[in-house]
C-alpha cells in the first residue's frame, strides 16, 4: 500500500572558510594540474613505449611477433589531407550498410613493424602503452570485428599518438601501403601531440588523404566540422592520481581580484546546485576523460551516432548519469503517431489534508476505463496518510508515496511507480470531473502525446503600461497554459522538470509554494514549440472543501504572484516559450441532437 519517495538529503550549508580537509583538496588538487602541465610539456617522453613487453596479444602475437615491413624511397605517400572533407564527401557509409544493433563494424589492421630500407624504425617509441589500452579497449567492444569484409571503419596499428616521436614521410608511407587504405576512405587515426615546439601544430602533419582524424590539438582552422572528432589529450599520470573521496560539500574557484567578494559568491550558490554541479563533473570525467578506453569508444559512439542519426544517442543519454535511468522512458517527440490504448494511464494525486475530497477524487477517476494505476503523493510531512483500511476499495493498484518536503513539484517527480508513458496529474479538490470527461482527455493525449491536455484554460498577455507579461484567468476562448491540477502529460516531461529544468526556476517555485504548473507549460513548450490543447468546454473548477485559509487561488495576491513567475521564467529561459491559440477539442457528435447511448462521450460538463 505504501512506498517510499527517493530523495536526496541537503548536504550541509556553504560556508566562506577554507577547512582543513578543503586545503588538503586544493593541494592534491594544484598537483594534478601541475603534474599534467609537466606531462604535456615533456613530449618527447610521452606516450610509453611497450616494445619491452611481451603480453599485447591483439592478434594472438606479441609485439616482437610482428612481421616486420620495409618501406622503399619511391614508397606512394598520401595527400597532405582535405581539409574540405565531410561524412558525405570523405566517408562511405554504404559500406556500413543495415544492420539489426545500428552498431558500427571496427577493423583493426594486424600489427606490423615498418622501418625503412636500412632498417630504422618508422616510430622512435614504437607501440605506446597507451595505443596499446586503446586498441585492446576497441578489439573487447561491441564495435570490433575480426572480419575485413564486415567492417565499416578501419583502424591502422600505427600509433601516431604523439606526431614528435614519428618520422614524418616514412608514416605516411606506411599508411600508404595498408590493404585497405583507398586514399584514407573510412579509415581513422587518433592523435594527441600533434606537434611540439617552435610550432605546436594543431594537426596531425603527417599525410593522410581522407582520413577521419580524432585529434586534440584542433583549431578552427584544421577542425573539419562534423567529420573529425575532438578528444581530449591524455595524461598517463593521471591514471596514477587518485584524489580523496569526500562527502558532498562546496569547492568554488574564485579569481584573486574577487577575494573579496567571496561571501556572496558562496552565499549566492544554491547548495543543490553545487552538489549537482560536483556529480556531473565526476561522471563526465568518468564516462569521457578518465581513460584512454572512455576516450576511445566515445570516440567510436560519435561516428556511431553520425552513420545512423536514427538511433544516435539522445542529449540526455550523453550528458545525465545512468541513476536518472533515462533509458526507461522514450521521448514523446519520437513516438508513433498514437500510443497503444493498451497501458493506460496512471493518475498521481497531490493531496496534503483534503482526505474526504481526496477519497472522492480517487473514487471518481477509478471509473475511467483506461486508468492502470493510481499514485497519491502524500505531501504533508506532519501528520500520517489515514489507515490502508480506510481508503476507497477500487479496481486498480492504489500507492501512496511520502514525501521529505512539502514542494508542489513532487507531483512530476518521475516515481518508479510510474509504469505508463501517460501521467494524469490531477488535485485532490478536482471532484467535478466525470470519467467520460478524463477518459476523451486520455484519448486526445494519445494523439497528442507531445503536449500538455488538460481541462482549466489561462493565457498570457503583455501588458503594454508596465511592460511586462500579465497573467490572465478570465474566461475566453485563447489559451496558452493549462493547469496541471488536472492534465495529461508524458512522463518523459517528469524526468526533464526534475532533472534538467532551471535551478532558478525550481528555487522560486519552492521557495514562493506556487507556478509548478507555469513552469511545466514553459517546459513543454520549450521543448517543443507547441501550445497545449484544451479539451471539453468545462471552465468551471468549483472547490468544496476550499477556503480562504487552505486555498491558495483564492488568496489576494495569487494573481500578482502568478504574473511575477511568468516574468521570472520567461527571464530565466530567455524567451517567451508559451504558444497562444484559439483552439478547445471536443468530442464528436456531444451537443448533436443525437441519442446519448449512441454517443462515445455523452457524460461532457457544461461551462
Amino acid at each position: 500500500m505504501y512506498a517510499s519517495g527517493k530523495y536526496s538529503s541537503r548536504g550541509p550549508a556553504l560556508i566562506p572558510r577554507m577547512k582543513t580537509k578543503h586545503r588538503i583538496y586544493y593541494i592534491t588538487l594544484f598537483s594534478v594540474v601541475l603534474l599534467g602541465l609537466i606531462a604535456t610539456g615533456m613530449f618527447q617522453f610521452w606516450p610509453h613505449s611497450i616494445e619491452s613487453a611481451a603480453d599485447w596479444t591483439l592478434d594472438k602475437r606479441s609485439v616482437h611477433d610482428a612481421p616486420l615491413v620495409r618501406l622503399s624511397v619511391s614508397s606512394l605517400i598520401p595527400e597532405r589531407g582535405d581539409l574540405s572533407c565531410r561524412m558525405h564527401t570523405c566517408f562511405d557509409v554504404y559500406r556500413c550498410g543495415y544492420n539489426p544493433k545500428n552498431r558500427i563494424k571496427v577493423y583493426i589492421y594486424p600489427l606490423q613493424k615498418f622501418v625503412d630500407e636500412l632498417g630504422v624504425p618508422i616510430s622512435s617509441t614504437g607501440l605506446s602503452r597507451e595505443y596499446n589500452d586503446l586498441l585492446s579497449a576497441i578489439s573487447d567492444s561491441d564495435f570490433y570485428t575480426d572480419d575485413v569484409t564486415r567492417a565499416c571503419l578501419f583502424i591502422p596499428s600505427i600509433d601516431v599518438l604523439n606526431q614528435n616521436s614519428l618520422r614524418i614521410r616514412e608514416t605516411a608511407q606506411a599508411l600508404a601501403m595498408l590493404p585497405r587504405w583507398d586514399k584514407g576512405m573510412n579509415h581513422l587515426l587518433f592523435n594527441m601531440l600533434p606537434g611540439g615546439p617552435p610550432d605546436y601544430n594543431t594537426a596531425l602533419d603527417v599525410p593522410r588523404d581522407r582520413v577521419l582524424l580524432a585529434g586534440g590539438g584542433f583549431s578552427t582552422w584544421t577542425y573539419r566540422q562534423g567529420y573529425d572528432v575532438s578528444i581530449p589529450v591524455y595524461s598517463p599520470l593521471s591514471a596514477d592520481v587518485e584524489l580523496p573521496e569526500r562527502q558532498p560539500g562546496a569547492s568554488v574557484v574564485i579569481p584573486e581580484e574577487k577575494l573579496s567578494e567571496m561571501y556572496t559568491i558562496l552565499k549566492s550558490i544554491p547548495h543543490r546546485q553545487v552538489e549537482e554541479m560536483q556529480r556531473q563533473a565526476h561522471w563526465f570525467w568518468e564516462a569521457y576523460f578518465s581513460s584512454m578506453k572512455a576516450i576511445g569508444l566515445t570516440t567510436l559512439q560519435i561516428i556511431n551516432d553520425r552513420i545512423y542519426p536514427y538511433a544516435a544517442r539522445t542529449y540526455e543519454q550523453w550528458n545525465n548519469p545512468p541513476v536518472v535511468k533515462w533509458s526507461s522512458v522514450n521521448s514523446p517527440l519520437f513516438l508513433p503517431l498514437i500510443p497503444p490504448r493498451a497501458p493506460g494511464f496512471t493518475a498521481v494525486v497531490l493531496t496534503y489534508d483534503r482526505v474526504e475530497s481526496l477519497f472522492r477524487v480517487i473514487t471518481e477517476i477509478s471509473k475511467v476505463p483506461s486508468l492502470a494505476k493510481l499514485l497519491v503523493v502524500w505531501n504533508n510531512q506532519n501528520k500520517s496518510p489515514p489507515e490502508e483500511s480506510l481508503w476507497p476499495k477500487i479496481g486498480v493498484p492504489l500507492k501512496v508515496v511520502r514525501t521529505k518536503e512539502n514542494k508542489l513539484s513532487n507531483r512530476f517527480f518521475p516515481y518508479d511507480e510510474i509504469e505508463t508513458e501517460a501521467v494524469l496529474a490531477i488535485d485532490d479538490d478536482i471532484i467535478m470531473l466525470t470519467s467520460d470527461e478524463l477518459q476523451f482527455g486520455y484519448e486526445v493525449w494519445r494523439e497528442f502525446p507531445d503536449r500538455l491536455v488538460g481541462y482549466p484554460g489561462r493565457l498570457h498577455l503583455w501588458d503594454h503600461e508596465m511592460g511586462k507579461w500579465k497573467y490572465e484567468s478570465e474566461w475566453t476562448n485563447e489559451v496558452s497554459m493549462v493547469l496541471t491540477g488536472a492534465a495529461f502529460y508524458h512522463k518523459y516531461f517528469s524526468y526533464v522538470y526534475t532533472y534538467k529544468m532551471p535551478l532558478d526556476i525550481k528555487n522560486w517555485e519552492y521557495t514562493h509554494m506556487n507556478c509548478e504548473d507555469i513552469a511545466m507549460n514553459f517546459l513543454v513548450a520549450n521543448i517543443t514549440g507547441k501550445a497545449p490543447i484544451k479539451v471539453t468546454p468545462r471552465k468551471k473548477f468549483k472547490c468544496p472543501e476550499c477556503t480562504a485559509i487552505d486555498g491558495l487561488s483564492l488568496d489576494q495576491t495569487h494573481m500578482v504572484e502568478r504574473s511575477e513567475c511568468i516574468n521570472k521564467f520567461a527571464s530565466v529561459f530567455g524567451t517567451m516559450p508559451l504558444k497562444v491559440v484559439e483552439h478547445r477539442a471536443d468530442p464528436v457528435l456531444y451537443k448533436d441532437d443525437f441519442p446519448e447511448k449512441l454517443k462515445s462521450f455523452p457524460n461532457i460538463g457544461s461551462l
